[in-house]
């Protein structure tokens, strides 16, 4: 049993263990990069945040930009650059759900819908998931990615 501290205690014939609950935190850098005001660390983000933030990292690293790691990233940031037929949009979608599978263990892949934006000039991307073995429900990451960057939608 734990008390208001995390801290519980276990016994074990005539032996008593005094616990820390073992509650995992997910931690990870915010996006977009900034510090904090603690000392001029970079801001973390926990839990959902860290993995929303963790796959829309994954997403606009441009395959092969990564030192050491050439297969992390996705094919979306040089699409931009690209005219967008049916054949791209399709290695794209690809792109992604390879490199979620890759990289981000944590989370099943519901629906990706990537969709050519006329009026931004970019692409607009969709991506509905769900955290393994976590609590049943989806989250959803909708991304406009255009030759000026990347607007997080919502």
């Amino acid at each position: 049993m734990a008390n208001e501290f995390g801290f519980g205690q276990r016994t074990y014939g005539d032996l008593n263990f005094v616990t820390k609950d073992t509650k995992r935190t997910i931690k990870g850098l915010q996006f977009p990069l900034s510090t904090s005001n603690t000392g001029g660390m970079f801001a973390r983000s926990l839990d959902l945040e860290a993995i929303k933030d963790g796959l829309i990292q994954l997403i606009m690293t441009q395959r092969g930009e990564r030192p050491m790691n050439y297969s992390y990233g996705t094919l979306v940031r040089s699409a931009v650059f690209s005219p967008l037929d049916g054949e791209l949009i399709s290695k794209v979608s690809s792109s992604i759900e390879t490199a979620i599978e890759r990289y981000e263990p944590r989370v099943s892949i519901r629906t990706l819908k990537v969709i050519p934006n006329d009026e931004e000039s970019g692409i607009d991307i969709r991506l509905v998931f769900s955290i393994k073995d976590g609590v049943i429900s989806t989250e959803t990451i909708d991304l406009t990615v255009n030759a000026q960057g990347v607007q997080v939608n919502g």
